[in-house]
């Protein structure tokens, strides 16, 4: 499974107010979705494209993370960029990760806090490119980073893990569902 989010660590509330307060975001429509059955799955509500004509994204609370909120977008390779722009602004913790095996991998790694940001990025353009910047985040193994070969020193397995040492298994089915609202963000305005 090909995936890009943003996880923050953040309640739900508290993270579509801050979102609305943002110039990136006054173009965007805000709907809820609540469900009587108790249990929502969030997966498949989005199609992720490289180039979709308009901007779509839902927040969820995952059923297995009670009190954190996830960013699932409909562009391929998450919106970590204008997370990384609002960092200083946004008031949490908040993490970007994409995982791609598709024909040139990509595997990035991004947490926004403030002022202090830490990237990790390895991919495959053609040649395997590695790249680190920030200081290191307690729960990296930065031995890793130091593979004589490129693809060994971040990939799906890793990151896996690194979501797993901040308490998010995105592997767990609980992970895609939510008994809470799921708010969906739509773009009203052409996206350029």
């Amino acid at each position: 499974m090909d995936i890009a989010i943003e996880l923050f660590n953040a309640d739900i509330e508290t993270v579509k107010q801050k979102l609305l307060s943002l110039s990136p975001f006054n173009s965007f429509q805000v709907s809820s979705q609540n469900h009587s059955s108790g249990k929502m799955e969030v997966l498949g509500m989005l199609t992720p494209q490289y180039l979709p004509s308009q901007i779509r994204f839902i927040l969820f609370e995952p059923i297995c993370n009670i009190g954190t909120t996830i960013c699932y977008t409909n562009l391929s390779n998450g919106w970590g960029e204008v997370f990384d722009g609002q960092a200083s602004s946004l008031g949490f913790k908040a993490y970007h990760c994409r995982i791609c095996d598709e024909q040139y991998a990509a595997y990035h790694f991004d947490c926004f806090d403030g002022t202090k940001k830490r990237y990790v990025l390895c991919y495959q353009d053609p040649q395997w490119v590695f790249y680190e910047e920030g200081e290191p985040l307690e729960f990296e193994d930065v031995e890793l980073y130091k593979s004589r070969l490129k693809k060994n020193r971040l990939n799906r397995e890793i990151i896996l893990q690194y979501l797993k040492r901040l308490g998010w298994d995105i592997m767990n089915e609980n992970f895609w569902s939510t008994e809470n609202v799921v708010y969906e963000f739509v773009q009203t305005t052409p996206h350029i």
